[in-house]
């Protein structure tokens, strides 16, 4: 659980530390967010590849670890959001699926 949530907390860390005006520190923390968020995309990878889960969280971490690139490539910190926004959309799929696997019925 905590690497699934380390890229979205340095990428809050980031627009934190941008908006008080600390760019150097801003662009180190992009940088370990790129690195947690590589990280978090193995793992759905990896999840996906052995059957635990679909394809839709693979796409996300992939389309927030693109946001980071792109926040670290232009120098602007804010697109970092981006990340938190494929991350929300991550959650809401994971509820979606949930009610199909409450409605099958438990082997014992």
């Amino acid at each position: 659980m905590a690497r699934r949530l380390a890229a979205p907390g340095l990428a809050i860390v980031a627009v934190l530390a941008a908006l008080g005006g600390a760019g150097g520190f801003t662009s180190l923390v992009v940088l370990a967010a790129i690195v947690a968020g590589s990280v978090r995309l193995l793992d759905a990878v990896g999840w996906a590849v052995e059957g635990r889960s679909d394809r839709f969280p693979v796409f996300m971490s992939a389309a927030g670890l693109a946001w980071l690139v792109a926040a670290a490539a232009t120098h602007v910190p804010l697109l970092v959001l981006g990340l938190l926004a494929c991350f929300g959309l991550e959650l809401l799929g994971e509820i979606e699926v949930r009610p199909e696997l409450a409605d099958a019925p438990a082997e014992l």
